[in-house]
């Protein structure tokens, strides 16, 4: 798996036309859209590397109430398509052997996702106790298959491709073309200090 699946850009303005800002960016997050729990380090991610950041069990209870219905199955789909796409082959059968499980959260369940509306699309960052993991969807902009399955990765517990400690191997970073204020978004993390290794490729299409 990857440290990511998707990052997007800004929409330019064209003089005369209000802005528009891509929600994914309007999240208010780290690295636009990652939220990490009270009194961590946000300029680094280095909180979030170790097992004890993983979801036990593989299972990510979740709290979907505060959304309607239609969005509600928006949502539930994606959940499923992610599940199938990170999920191990089974030779000659066309299903797959689960790696990771999303479902609705019941009344034993400590320690819940809750999915709610909100400014632009964001997400908490892997698997943390006593503390309210949340994944905020901006209803115009955030309701996409793609944009919602890369908010659940960062629940996962994956960070942005591009930040990857190796990146510089595999792409170019133009900082001339960073927006003032952002260049913290694009610095590396390092292996086995903030992130780990997962023995994948660089993703070009993340």
């Amino acid at each position: 798996m990857l440290t990511t699946i998707i990052i997007s850009c800004f929409v330019l303005t064209i003089t005369g036309l209000p802005v528009n800002i891509n929600p994914e960016l309007n999240g208010g997050g780290f690295e636009g859209d990652i939220l990490f729990p009270p009194n961590s380090d946000t300029s680094r991610g280095a909180a979030f590397y170790g097992n004890y950041r993983r979801w036990p069990n593989k299972i990510i209870p979740y709290d979907i109430s505060a959304i309607t219905t239609n969005d509600r199955t928006t949502i539930i789909n994606a959940m499923n398509q992610l599940m199938y796409d990170v999920g191990t082959p089974i030779p000659g059968n066309l299903a797959r052997q689960v790696c990771v499980f999303f479902r609705p959260a019941e009344a034993t369940d400590k320690e819940v996702l809750k999915i709610l509306y909100g400014n632009g699309c964001s997400a908490s960052i892997g698997y943390s106790t006593n503390y309210q993991k949340t994944l905020n969807l901006q209803q115009s902009g955030c309701f996409h298959n793609g944009i919602i399955q890369h908010e659940l990765a960062h629940v996962l517990g994956f960070f942005h491709e591009q930040s990857r400690p190796d990146r510089d191997s595999f792409i170019t970073v133009n900082h001339a073309n960073i927006s003032p204020g952002q260049i913290h978004n694009f610095e590396k993390h390092a292996w086995g200090v903030d992130v780990e290794y997962q023995d994948t490729s660089y993703d070009y299409g993340s």
